[in-house]
């Protein structure tokens, strides 16, 4: 065998698992197809920081003043430094893993290794994902991806088309709106998350609630597991009614497009009530919370409050020369590529099969892909637990 355990990808997730195999004595190597923390730096705009504050993301900033978000380019280079030290090979694609009794294969464009457990830290959303309906829209305008949006000074002058509410496309938009450049948001059904809620950030009172401890089966429907991640900014709230008052038009969902015209279903106000409903699942969790525990905090009625007005109506179509938008920016999610996985664990939607984070191959485990073992696994305040258990039973294997 080559090696013990190879990893493959070289971000936070990745690295999480190499450092605790490195502290237990695991021979190991960590394959990157680009450089260490190649999605933050490659597909995050200029603006960009974590969502979550600096106290949740596994010691990333130790030191931090409390509340504070880590920007993009501080997170590619503390990853960037989490990985001195540690067996990583950059540069280096893995092509196949497929079976080789007692191990895996694992092919790369400069050869094949053996080895006898496989850990996949590649990620699932790091892929744009484009509507069909992109290619339909005139030559003349200019087209994004999220992956490929840097800032407003890099985009023709003119007015841009953001589609898609989530939370890529809320921040480009905001990002837009505070340089002074004319938005347009196609907007979507997600919900959303106050930055703040009874005096404290309402992701601390969530993870003390245990919402980030929720298994798809603590949902009511496990299927609500698929459904976008609540809007939020790093260190702010963000949602529709804060966008329209920076005069972001708001639009519905988009349907179609020809040429010059695009068009749109629903209306913003029913995504912003929608938004509404989910927050105020997630506050009455915080509020039963809060009571059970006996704590005293301030009264919740004046955070409920929308945070300003959303049109009922909108367009159905909108001409995108009368309107002068010259850029379109797809904010419209990442998936990801694992056709190079040869082995029978991904099901009939592509994804792959797990309990927790083992795979049904034995020897084959994933960290850092959504919900693999709670809501958390997917974002840093996830990956070190996440990767502690995948390391247990990589040592396990290795005993048998």
């Amino acid at each position: 065998m080559d090696t013990q355990c190879l990893v493959v990808g070289a971000g936070a997730a990745g690295l999480a698992v190499s450092r605790r195999l490195a502290d237990v004595g695991v021979e190991h190597l960590v394959l990157e197809r680009h450089d260490v923390a190649h999605t933050w730096r490659s597909q995050r705009w200029d603006s960009f920081t974590l969502n979550t504050p600096d106290w949740m993301n596994d010691g990333l900033r130790p030191g931090a003043d409390r509340g504070t978000t880590c920007p993009r380019d501080e997170v590619v280079q503390l990853l960037g430094k989490q990985a001195e030290g540690l067996p990583v090979r950059t540069r280096t694609a893995v092509t196949g893993v497929d079976s080789m009794p007692p191990g895996f294969r694992v092919s790369t464009p400069d050869g094949s290794l053996s080895a006898r457990t496989v850990v996949l830290a590649s990620g699932l959303l790091n892929v744009p994902r484009m509507p069909a309906q992109a290619g339909r829209l005139a030559a003349r305008v200019q087209q994004l991806h999220t992956a490929d949006y840097r800032s407003p000074t890099e985009l023709a002058d003119g007015a841009v088309l953001v589609v898609g509410g989530g939370q890529s496309g809320c921040q480009i938009a905001e990002d837009l709106a505070r340089a002074g450049r004319v938005v347009y948001l196609s907007a979507s059904r997600v919900g959303r998350i106050p930055w703040s809620y009874r005096g404290r950030e309402s992701l601390a009172w969530l993870v003390e609630c245990g919402f980030w401890d929720q298994r798809p089966s603590d949902l009511p429907n496990p299927a609500d597991a698929r459904l976008p991640i609540p809007v939020l900014a790093g260190g702010r709230s963000l949602d529709l009614p804060i966008l329209a008052g920076l005069g972001v038009h708001l639009l519905g969902h988009f349907s179609s497009a020809d040429g010059e015209t695009v068009g749109f279903d629903g209306s913003p106000w029913e995504f912003a009530a929608y938004a509404d409903t989910i927050a105020g699942r997630i506050t009455d969790l915080m509020d039963r919370y809060i009571e059970e525990q006996g704590i005293a905090a301030p009264d919740p009625a004046p955070e409920r409050l929308r945070t300003g007005p959303v049109p009922s109506e909108a367009p159905r179509t909108v001409d995108l020369r009368a309107a002068d938008v010259t850029t379109v920016i797809w904010s419209t999610g990442f998936t990801g590529d694992l056709s190079w996985l040869h082995l029978p664990v991904l099901g009939a939607d592509g994804l792959p099969e797990h309990d927790g984070c083992g795979s049904p191959w034995r020897g084959l485990w994933y960290v850092g892909f959504p919900w693999l073992t709670r809501r958390c696994s997917g974002i840093f305040h996830g990956f070190s637990r996440d990767a502690g258990a995948v390391v247990d039973a990589v040592l396990h294997e290795l005993d048998r």
